[in-house]
Order: C-alpha cells, then structure tokens, then sequence
C-alpha cells in the first residue's frame, strides 16, 4: 500500500465508485468519509478500493486557513481537516483538497500520536490517523 503507516481493521477495505484521477495512496472524502485509495481507479470497475482507517503519511500543510495563508504548527494528536477540493457529483467523492488545520474543512483524521507533526507554514508528509475520532 502506498505511504500506509500503521494498519486498520480489515474490514476498513471498501470498494467505491470514483473520478478516474483518483490514484494509490490519494486521499478522499466518500461524502464525508475520509479514506485513502489502496489502488488506482480500475476502468473495469469504474472505481477503486478505499481504506477507510489506519495511518497514512499524507502531505498536511502547518496552517489553519489558507488564503491569506494563517499558519499553525499541528502536533500528535491534533485534528486535520481537508480543505477545498472537487467533488464529483456523480460518485459523491471529492478529491484534490489540501490537507490542514482549518476547522472550515471537513473533519479527516489526526495527527498521529507517534509523529512528531508538521511545522507552521510548512507542507510535510506527517503519519495521518484517518478518522481518528473527532
């Protein structure tokens, strides 16, 4: 799996219609759900396989809103929320967002307890708790 940090439960694993741009490893609201594509979008199926917990080294950016930019540094344990994006009507499946701490966005996880987060005004690739409770 790529960027997979920490597993979850192997019945997290669902198959979803999705836009043909989602690839291995993006991450994706399904509605409101968070989840990471365990593969690419398959033509066959007209979608591909999500995991919906777990942890995940995702790109997460150190600020609490983004134009004009507020930076913010997140720590283990804070929530992170996915900000912005496209949603595809037809699937309900919204992909292309910034990953960060503005709590406009819509809840995806936390940082994980064992990750030591991403600085302010900085773009890392922390482990990412999806879900993670809110």
């Amino acid at each position: 799996m790529t960027n997979q940090d920490k597993t979850g439960t192997p019945t997290s694993r669902r198959f979803e219609y999705c836009p043909t741009t989602v690839l291995a490893g993006d991450p994706v609201l399904i509605g409101t759900l968070p989840g990471v594509a365990l593969n690419s979008y398959q033509a066959s199926t007209g979608g591909a396989v999500f995991l919906l917990n777990g942890s995940f080294f995702l790109p997460v950016t150190g600020a609490t809103q983004l134009s004009p930019a507020v930076n913010h540094a997140l720590k283990p344990g804070d929530k992170v929320f996915a900000d912005g994006g496209t949603l595809d009507a037809t699937t309900n499946v919204t992909t292309g967002f910034t990953l960060d701490g503005n709590t406009g966005g819509t809840f995806f996880g936390r940082i994980d307890p064992s990750d030591p987060g991403v600085g302010s005004g900085v773009t890392g690739t922390p482990s990412v708790l999806v879900g993670g409770g809110q």
